[in-house]
C-alpha cells in the first residue's frame, strides 16, 4: 500500500460499531453522510465505505465486502416518516426528504404506492429541515432518533412492531404527529429483513489491502459488540437517547446480513427495477430546496 486507503466514516449512532475507537494509521476517514458517500464513490474520492444499498446499485466502479453492513429484520427505530395525518391519507400530500438520504427515499416510495396504497403529489429534498408547507418529513439516522426522542418515543419504550406510531405529547409543539417506521412497514409488507447499508470496495483495490480492512473492521465490530453498552453510553447523546434507548436501538441491528440479507437486497433491487425507477423517480433529479 503506497497510500492510505480512503475510507467513508459514517458518524450515524447505528454505525459505531463498526468505527468506535478504531485507529488504523493505514485508514484516511473521511466523514459523510449517506448521499454525500455515494456521490463520493462515483467521483473516485473514496476507496472504500458503508454505502447506502441503493448506491451500491448504480455504482459499478465497486464491489460488495462480503457480507459486512447494516440490517434490521424489524423497526429501524432511525427512518421514520413524520407525517400531520395518517400515512393512508396523504393522497396528494408533498413529502420533505431529507438531504441525507439515498435509499430511505425510494423504499418510502416502494411503501406507499405498493404497501398503502397512496400517491403524494411531490417529494421535495430538504437540506435544512422540513418545510412548514410539507404534510410530512423523511428522516434518517439521528435526526430521525432526536426528532421522535423529544416526543417520548425512544427505542425500547414504544412498540413499533406494526410501523404505525402517534406521538403523545411533546416537549415540543411538533406539526407531524404520526410516524411510520419504513423497515417495520417493510417487514410486514415483505416479510423479510431490510439492509440499508453494505460495506462495498473500489475494484482496483489490491487483495492485501482488502485484507487489512476487513481485518481492522471485524476486529472493531467484534470489539464494540463485546462492549455494546459501553459503546451505546458514550454515543447516546448525539442522538438525543439515554443510554438504556441506545443500547436498546444498537442491539435491534444485525452487521453480517448472510443468505437472508442478500435475499432481501435482491428483493428491493427487483421492486426499483418493476417500477422502473431509474427513469421516473431517481434520486438525482428531487427537487432541491431553494432550486
Amino acid at each position: 500500500m503506497t497510500s492510505r486507503l480512503r475510507i467513508a466514516h459514517i458518524s450515524y449512532l447505528n454505525s459505531a460499531p463498526f468505527f468506535a475507537g478504531m485507529d488504523d494509521q493505514r485508514l484516511e476517514m473521511i466523514d459523510l453522510h449517506p448521499r454525500a458517500l455515494g456521490e463520493a464513490a462515483q467521483r473516485g474520492d473514496i476507496d472504500a465505505g458503508l454505502m447506502s444499498i441503493a448506491d451500491t446499485f448504480r455504482n459499478p466502479a465497486f464491489e460488495p465486502l462480503g457480507d459486512l453492513g447494516i440490517a434490521l429484520d424489524g423497526p429501524a427505530h432511525s427512518v421514520l416518516l413524520f407525517s400531520a395525518s395518517p400515512v393512508r391519507t396523504l393522497d396528494g400530500a408533498t413529502i420533505g426528504i431529507t438531504g441525507e438520504t439515498s435509499t430511505s427515499y425510494p423504499l418510502l416510495r416502494l411503501l406507499l404506492d405498493g404497501h398503502f396504497g397512496v400517491h403524494p403529489s411531490s417529494y421535495v429534498r430538504r437540506p435544512q429541515g422540513p418545510d412548514p408547507s410539507d404534510d410530512g418529513i423523511l428522516l434518517i439516522g439521528d435526526a430521525a432518533l432526536q426528532r421522535a426522542a423529544r416526543n417520548g418515543l425512544e427505542p425500547g419504550k414504544r412498540d413499533y412492531g406494526r410501523g404505525i406510531l402517534e406521538l403523545g405529547t411533546g416537549r415540543f409543539d411538533e406539526p407531524y404527529q404520526h410516524v411510520l417506521d419504513l423497515s417495520a412497514a417493510w417487514k410486514h409488507w415483505q416479510g423479510m429483513p431490510f439492509v440499508f447499508a453494505r460495506w462495498m470496495v473500489r475494484h482496483e483495490v489490491s487483495s492485501d489491502d482488502r485484507i487489512l480492512l476487513v481485518e481492522a473492521l471485524l476486529a472493531s465490530l467484534d470489539r464494540n459488540l463485546r462492549r455494546l453498552q459501553e459503546v451505546a453510553a458514550e454515543n447516546a447523546d448525539r442522538a438525543g437517547l439515554s443510554p438504556s434507548a441506545a443500547y436498546a436501538y444498537l442491539m435491534g441491528f444485525t452487521y453480517r446480513f448472510g443468505d437472508d440479507g442478500e435475499q432481501a437486497v435482491r428483493r428491493f433491487r427487483d421492486l426499483l427495477e418493476s417500477t422502473h425507477w431509474w427513469e421516473t423517480a431517481p434520486p438525482a433529479v428531487l427537487q432541491e430546496e431553494g432550486a
